[in-house]
């Protein structure tokens, strides 16, 4: 019989029946046999007023439902509609509670049926979609959506959706449905009827061989066919301007010659084929990544060598492979290989998989994350994490799928040929281009058996993140979620999870079981005990009387106010030894008993002496913690009381290893180009060679300054009518700052960024605009306080044309606004680092014993860089006009403020009061 499906959509006046809120349009389509057989719509009136908010957010207001029916008066038609289907809406439990409510009220049999929610469907069916929201969803499949938050627009959009589903679901293999199917009983609504439907479908005839898929042991992946491109090169670098000219406009017959992109890819070539090192300083809008792919292809296949390009950011790093790789390969006369290449745990490992479907102990988040899974696999090249869009949870399931370099040669073996990460290494193997990020290139750099060649040829753009990135990576982390997490895995002898597992190992070899008692007890002692030390944390960290926005604090081992954290800490360290010294001699035991482990068993095992791989460090990391710091290194925690315990994260890393840094990571190397709009500081890359210890090196140095005119794009505003920000308190600045965010807001008519240097300040303005309802007709969006991702926060930022945005730190660079979207930038302070802030604190110190001035050496010049970053989001192409408000009067009336103006290009700066700097931007953008 063919399964009827009706798709519902509800207007209403809340989001609560029970409180009294009434459905104010309803919308259904009918669908029989994958094809829209009716549609049914009205508006209906709530029997009360319909609020500003609703109004704004659907269209309907009180005037649109004044002359419409009752819900009793259309709860007969609306029942019928629902008789005999099964129930599919967007967010399915909202809708049909809803209904229920109305139908029950009016006196009708609530509904039965099965339901189906496409939310949870498009999770499994498009696991690599952005956002599961219906807009997000109908935007990216091209399905016609004209009215959002109108039900009759979002009901047969909805319908749209479910029939493309449907259709995708019915291309899949009959072993993936049956996969799906077996997981589908742990989801929320009815999505084992529609698999159920279409095996049946299936299975009535013949399957058809896909060519787009291969079968590898019961699991259907994309196939990919190996590139066999020509090896012969012989093309020569084009050391003539006009050749290169000629190429750009082969691929873009509107390119204008910039002089500086030019020589830019002479230098790197050169510096290249001269085996020497190169600082560039490229402006914004000198095209600085084709002024280093394009040589840098060049001499990867004259030389057949690979070239690195490494970043700081995923954003550039995704700029490059899906922007201007493309452009690349239409400009150059050869072809080429680039690819990503990225540390071993952000690909999934399909032994690890393959072992976890067939477990049964699923969860929803699981088996959600299963179910994408095995969807992404018949679709994914790369087995790339970041491709996929897990839920939290999903994530926390993906720790236990991703690869690694402990799993058993015995275990990975029957899957090495369709291993991820090795089909990454052999990719990159035969690569001209790699590109990957700081932090795994410097990872790779110091281990065992390196995937990058020891005397390379290296990019690294975004270098002036490069100091940031190696201390992170020579440093150490200790948090509370990545324990318990770790802990959770391991269980207690009476849950299912490893240590259970491990005591059936012990048992199946006839061993006692007494020693998996006191590993039990001791994991119960430390689990305890771990959360009082987190507590004990807090509980300090709360006497600060710091807000809860996140801050920093000063962490050194043997402080009188440390000195309990640091007893619980001893005991911890104790237990975890004893642990490991029992868990040890078990699997020692364990092995000796010379029995063949089957392949389960064999993962147990592995599992286990994994675990303690990682107890180990944690032990180490605790003991240096709170008893043997390192007097090279500085600790601090940092620490959002918002979050309670789990907001506390201890962290370590090197004061000042600039020449250590060098020595580590770079030294071999044949090449290497450091690139980045802002590396100098006062005209000279001296901070720069300081901060990356290369001040006695002979490197070459080039400054490429952008070739926007922004005498006639920007203007700097400086209001003279706000006091100096050190003779007034953080409360009252805050104020004064709101009142001229709000008059520039206003003026600008939204598109506007705020930029802070401490999120207590963000946080403290935000709330004050946000009571104090000047700006309700704008959308704010405020980093950390709003929620969501910087990246969708700056996605969601641009899609609204009454939008403010709110960042800290990291929105201080890597964000590419172009147009109209950023027409007005605010720098509430001046970039310098708090003088508490515990890194650039030690940092300091060490300078004032060595005899420099801190300010001159350290404070400045990194405020500076900054600055000069922040000032670069404002114009990002040659058609972007913007004004800048900076409310810190110092880079006025400071004896350094001189060289913060200095240190961009030449504009117009004005110092007005608050009312002329509203008429001032208004008129500008």
């Amino acid at each position: 019989m063919t399964q009827k499906y009706i798709v519902i959509d509800l207007e209403t006046t809340g989001n609560s029946p029970k409180k009294g809120d009434r459905i104010i349009q309803f919308a259904g389509v009918v669908i029989e046999n994958d094809e829209i057989v009716e549609e049914y719509s009205t508006y209906i009136h709530p029997g009360q007023e319909i609020s500003v908010f609703i109004e704004e957010l659907t269209g309907i207001s009180d005037e649109t439902v004044k002359d419409a029916p009752i819900f009793e008066e259309v709860a007969e038609r609306i029942a019928g509609l629902l008789e005999g289907a099964c129930f599919v809406a967007h967010n399915v439990l909202f809708d049909l509670s809803f209904l229920q409510e109305e139908l029950i009220r009016c006196g009708y049999e609530p509904f039965y049926g099965s339901t189906l929610d496409t939310v949870e469907l498009a999770k499994i069916m498009k696991p690599t979609a952005e956002g599961y929201k219906l807009q997000q969803l109908t935007k990216a499949s091209a399905l016609p959506h004209h009215r959002p938050h109108q039900a009759d627009s979002d009901a047969y959009a909805t319908a749209l959706l479910l029939l493309e589903l449907k259709k995708k679901m019915f291309n899949l293999p009959v072993m993936t449905l049956k996969q799906l199917y077996r997981l589908s009983f742990s989801l929320q609504s009815e999505i084992s009827e529609l698999l159920s439907e279409c095996i049946a479908k299936k299975l009535s005839k013949a399957e058809q061989h896909q060519e787009n898929l291969v079968t590898y042991r019961g699991i259907a992946f994309k196939k990919t066919e190996p590139k066999n491109e020509e090896l012969r090169f012989q093309n020569e670098y084009p050391n003539d301007d006009s050749e290169k000219i000629r190429m750009m406009q082969k691929a873009f017959p509107k390119f204008e010659a910039r002089s500086g992109q030019l020589q830019m890819m002479d230098l790197v070539y050169e510096s290249f084929t001269e085996g020497r090192h190169a600082m560039i300083e490229a402006g914004t809008g000198i095209g600085k990544s084709l002024g280093y792919l394009f040589p840098a292809a060049y001499f990867a296949k004259k030389h057949q060598t690979p070239a690195i390009i490494s970043t700081y950011t995923l954003q550039l790093q995704d700029q490059l492979l899906n922007k201007e790789i493309p452009k690349l390969k239409e400009i150059l006369p050869f072809p080429f290989q680039a690819v990503l290449l990225k540390g071993r745990n952000n690909y999934l490992s399909m032994a690890k998989f393959e072992r976890a479907l067939r477990g049964k102990e699923d969860n929803y988040e699981t088996a959600m994350a299963k179910m994408q899974i095995l969807i992404w696999l018949t679709e994914t090249e790369t087995g790339d994490r970041d491709e996929l869009n897990l839920s939290s949870g999903g994530q926390l399931f993906w720790e236990r799928l991703q690869s690694d370099g402990l799993t058993y040669e015995g275990l990975k073996k029957p899957w090495m040929v369709m291993d991820f990460f090795e089909k990454a290494k052999r990719t990159a193997a035969n690569a001209d281009l790699i590109i990957t990020n700081h932090a795994f290139l410097m990872a790779d750099f110091v281990n065992q058996d390196p995937l990058f060649p020891k005397h390379g040829y290296i990019v690294l753009d975004e270098a002036h993140n490069l100091a940031k990135a190696a201390s992170k990576q020579l440093g150490r982390r200790l948090d509370y979620i990545t324990v318990k997490t770790l802990m959770n895995r391991l269980g207690h002898s009476e849950q299912k999870l490893l240590l259970y597992r491990f005591g059936k190992l012990l048992r199946g070899a006839g061993l006692s079981s007494v020693l998996l008692e006191k590993l039990d007890s001791r994991l119960n002692d430390f689990s305890y005990e771990f959360d009082q030390l987190f507590f004990t944390l807090g509980s300090q960290l709360e006497q600060s009387g710091r807000t809860a926005a996140p801050a920093r604090f000063s962490f050194k081992a043997g402080e009188a106010r440390w000195k309990t954290a640091g007893l619980i800490a001893e005991r911890l360290i104790a237990l975890l030894a004893g642990f490991l010294n029992d868990a040890g001699a078990v699997l020692g035991q364990l092995k000796e008993a010379n029995q063949e482990f089957g392949k389960n068993a064999l993962f147990d095992l592995n599992d286990m002496e994994i675990t303690l791989f990682e107890l180990e460090r944690l032990k180490d990391s605790m003991s240096e913690f709170f008893l043997r710091p390192k007097k090279d290194n500085i600790y601090w925690i940092d620490y959002a009381s918002s979050s309670s315990i789990q907001g506390i994260s201890l962290m370590e890393q090197p004061i000042a290893g600039s020449k250590e840094i060098w020595e580590a990571f770079f030294a071999p190397q044949h090449s290497i180009i450091m690139t980045s709009a802002t590396l100098r500081v006062k005209q000279s890359f001296e901070y720069f060679k300081r901060e990356m210890g290369i001040e006695d090196h002979s490197v070459k140095s080039a400054c490429f300054p952008s070739p926007f005119t922004y005498s006639d794009q920007a203007k700097i505003l400086v209001p003279s009518d706000i006091p100096d920000i050190q003779s007034v308190s953080m409360e009252e600045y805050s104020e004064l700052a709101a009142n001229h965010i709000i008059a520039a807001v206003q003026a600008a008519k939204g598109r506007t960024m705020i930029l802070f240097t401490s999120y207590e300040m963000l946080k403290n303005t935000y709330s004050i605009i946000k009571e104090s309802g000047a700006l309700d007709e704008y959308t704010l969006f405020a980093h950390g306080v709003s929620g969501g991702s910087k990246h969708r926060m700056l996605r969601n930022f641009q899609l609204f044309d009454k939008a403010v945005l709110f960042g800290t730190t990291s929105l201080w660079e890597g964000v590419d606004i172009p147009g109209e979207d950023l027409s007005c930038l605010i720098m509430a302070r001046l970039p310098f680092s708090p003088p508490d802030e515990p890194v650039h604190a030690a940092k300091r110190e060490l300078l004032e014993e060595q005899g420099k001035n801190a300010f001159s050496a350290l404070s400045l010049p990194e405020a500076i860089l900054r600055f000069r970053q922040g000032f670069g989001r404002l114009i990002r192409t040659s058609e972007d006009r913007g004004v800048m408000v900076i409310l810190d009067r110092r880079v006025m009336s400071a004896r350094y403020g001189a060289e913060f103006r200095n240190s961009i290009p030449k504009v117009e700066w004005r110092q007005l009061s608050i009312a002329e700097m509203s008429n001032e931007i208004e008129q500008w953008v």
